[in-house]
């Protein structure tokens, strides 16, 4: 019984999701080449299924925001929905709404192209509403 219980569990809810499954730190930001300040907080993204969830944690662990999108993988590109309502809240808008520090818009579907993915590192980059471009190096915590 305990085989089946440790060899049956479930680690990848929906399936494998390759690469990308898992936890991971935003370790740089750069807008057109500019490197950004960090700060003290930190943003972890996390991709389980079709959900991402993206958090802003501050140095004391505590959590100051987050968003919740869906996300569909594309050859190189990684799309986030952040357009999803529920009877309470507006599309885009309280935990369905872009993480704004990101630079990502709320109530669209937001285009992150991959540059480089691997088990343990991730650069995306994406292009602005206003025509920025805004990379993030990411790295595997989980």
């Amino acid at each position: 019984m305990c085989l089946a219980i440790a060899c049956g569990s479930c680690t990848h809810n929906d399936g494998d999701i390759g690469p990308l499954f898992g936890t991971w730190v935003l370790d740089e930001m750069s807008v057109d080449g500019t490197v950004q300040e960090l700060g003290p907080d930190h943003t972890f993204m996390q991709f389980q299924g079709a959900i991402a969830l993206t958090k802003l944690i501050d140095d004391r662990h505590s959590l100051l925001a987050y968003c919740i999108g869906s996300w569909e993988r594309d050859n190189n590109a990684i799309f986030i929905d952040y357009t999803h309502r529920d009877d309470n809240t507006a599309a885009g808008e309280g935990q369905y709404s872009a993480p704004w520090w990101l630079l990502l818009t709320s109530n669209a579907i937001n285009r992150l192209d991959i540059i480089s993915l691997d088990s343990k590192h991730m650069h995306l980059q994406h292009t602005t509403t206003d025509g920025a471009t805004v990379d993030y190096k990411f790295r595997k915590t989980f």
